[in-house]
């Protein structure tokens, strides 16, 4: 029996070892399977199932063993035994695995080091140490020699190289290490402890992305259910790749194309082109392209392109874009572009361009462009923008246009617009009911008219603009006279101490009926002297048209137009006009 098998054995090695001389170009492979079985002197047997034999190959080899000739006709797809004068072709054996296992120790204290990564480089697979040093790993069986990295903050780096299926328990020795984390893992890591990386990644995965801080690597595609449990395995975070499709959600070192994941997505480098989520996306590095999420996006860096969101969109650093959600926008850096909000628009590092919201709008730093919200705007520093809101503007310095039914300026140089202005020092102009400017020059005036012996201004705003409000009185027997107006003013000063001011009213008289009120308008103009630092005299010409609309005169009242003032027609009943006069003194308040 032995005598048999051993020259049979012999005889089994010389079929493949054979040499052949093979040359066609496009003949079947039927036909340069039977060349070589004639050359070597052997018989074929397969499935003719397996082998079409009428495919047309080209080939050209001399003198090469039969095993080698195989290999390039048939593309390594097909094993070989042989059996006496016959070679036998049989499909290639499913890929064997087996696992390398050893523990992990400290080579100063010699105690057992858990959460240790030890990974392939090549292969891309990759385990962790246990809390008593221990590690399996699965390795394919045609991956021989593997070269193993092993892993972990605080050690250096040791590689072990296993050459063959043995799995006997091996003890690997690690030396502690003073290390300074590079700048970019730190980054690269901040996305995972944020707290949605907290929530979506275990502490294993975070472990293992820091012993690998600096290794990285390039693929064509991932597919993965949750972080971890995909094509990449738990190496997917240290893996940038040009399509991921993630079905709850994907962990990548980063993505060169497209990201697709229906829950979310994690990203701890740099995301080129297209990012969708259908809950969040979180990325370390900065986005260049499209980032859209049904929830959240967040990017620790920077934006070079868009980013929707349909509640929250956060930057870190700067914006170069646009920026939409459906709640709040921040932008941590320069916004250089459109932060659109529905609530809550935040930009802290000012910039140019627009940021719209639904209900306020905050910026810091020096920012030129506009600024439009449904409720309030607050620039914290210097801008050159247009302020637009349904209630407050607010800002520290303006240059432009502040449009509210409340404007505060600690600085106004342009234009506010509204009910209420408030500024402590202006060099612009203030229009609306109330302009309050600290550091001005308004003033309280006391005078008589024509029309009224008392009447009392309140004039707010400054020399170039102010407004005014008005009201006056009359006591002359059956002659009662009662007004009240509002109106603008502008004072000039050629002189230290004397100048004077010209002014615009609109006035309604009072004759007993609130519902009907004949109404004044009159151009004042008056020359201004100083008495003081706070007090002035003044005194001049007025001209007044009034329009009666209509109103009867009635008894006890001031009659219009006023006798003995010399008058200028109109051509109509109902509107007069007459030159006047009027003389008072002002007290200036506030700093000067």
């Amino acid at each position: 029996m032995i005598w048999i098998m051993v020259p049979w054995g012999c005889f089994a090695q010389q079929i493949l070892n054979k040499p052949v001389d093979i040359s066609v170009k496009g003949q079947p492979v039927s036909g340069v399977l039977k060349s070589m079985s004639e050359q070597g002197k052997f018989y074929f047997s397969y499935n003719s199932n397996l082998i079409s034999g009428d495919s047309l190959v080209t080939l050209n080899v001399s003198r090469q063993p039969v095993r080698q000739v195989l290999e390039q006709l048939f593309n390594h797809q097909f094993q070989y035994k042989e059996k006496g004068d016959y070679l036998i072709i049989l499909p290639v054996a499913k890929e064997r695995s087996f696992h390398v296992t050893g523990h992990i120790l400290d080579d100063e204290t010699g105690q057992p080091v858990d959460y240790v990564s030890v990974y392939s480089q090549q292969l891309l697979v990759s385990t962790l140490s246990a809390d008593d040093g221990a590690f399996r790993l699965r390795i394919k069986d045609r991956a021989f020699p593997v070269h193993l990295t092993i892993s972990k903050v605080g050690y250096g780096d040791t590689t072990m190289v296993i050459g063959e299926a043995d799995e006997a328990d091996r003890i690997m020795r690690i030396q502690q290490k003073a290390v300074d984390l590079d700048p970019l893992i730190v980054r690269y890591a901040e996305g995972e402890t944020t707290w949605l990386g907290r929530l979506f990644l275990s502490r294993r995965l975070r472990a293992q992305s820091r012993n690998i801080g600096r290794f990285f690597v390039a693929l064509p595609y991932q597919a993965s259910l949750t972080p971890g449990l995909g094509t990449h395995g738990r190496m997917s975070g240290q893996v940038v790749n040009k399509f991921s499709l993630n079905l709850a959600g994907g962990y990548t070192a980063g993505v060169n194309g497209v990201e697709i994941a229906g829950g979310f997505n994690i990203s701890k480098e740099n995301v080129r082109y297209v990012q969708l989520a259908g809950a969040f996306n979180v990325v370390s590095g900065h986005v260049s392209g499209v980032q859209v999420a049904g929830f959240s996006n967040n990017v620790l860096d920077s934006l070079n392109g868009v980013q929707v969101s349909g509640f929250s969109g956060m930057v870190r650093k700067r914006v170069d874009g646009v920026q939409v959600s459906g709640f709040l926008s921040r932008t941590g850096g320069v916004m250089a572009g459109a932060q659109v909000s529905g609530a809550i628009g935040l930009i802290r590092n000012g910039g140019h361009g627009a940021q719209i919201s639904g209900g306020y709008n905050q910026v810091r730093g020096t920012y030129e462009g506009v600024q439009i919200a449904g409720a309030a705007n607050n620039a914290r520093d210097s801008v050159k923008a247009t302020q637009i809101a349904g209630g407050l503007n607010m800002a520290r310095n303006i240059k432009g246009l502040q449009l509210a039914p409340f404007n505060y300026a600690r600085r106004m140089r342009g234009v506010q617009i509204g009910i209420v202005n408030i500024a402590d020092s202006s060099s612009g102009v203030s229009i609306g009911l109330f302009n309050l400017i600290r550091k001005s020059t308004s003033n309280i005036s006391v005078y008589a008219t024509e029309i009224a012996s008392l009447n009392v201004a309140w004039k707010m705003g400054t020399h170039q603009f102010y407004s005014i409000l008005v009201a006056g009185t009359g006591f002359n027997g059956e002659k009662k006279v009662q007004t009240f107006g509002a109106g603008i003013g502008r004072e000039f000063y050629p002189f230290k101490k004397a100048g004077f001011f010209v002014e615009i009213l609109n006035q309604n008289i009072y004759q007993g009926n609130w519902e009907e009120m004949p109404s004044t308008y009159r151009l004042q103009i008056a020359a201004t002297y100083k008495l003081g630092k706070r007090f002035l005299l003044f005194g001049g010409p007025s001209y007044t048209i009034y329009d009666s609309d209509g109103v009867e005169q009635k008894a006890g009242y001031k009659s219009f137009p006023i006798s003995g003032y010399p008058s200028i027609s109109l051509g109509s009943d109902k509107v007069t006009s007459w030159i006047g006069w009027q003389v008072g003194v002002s007290w200036r308040y506030g700093n000067l």
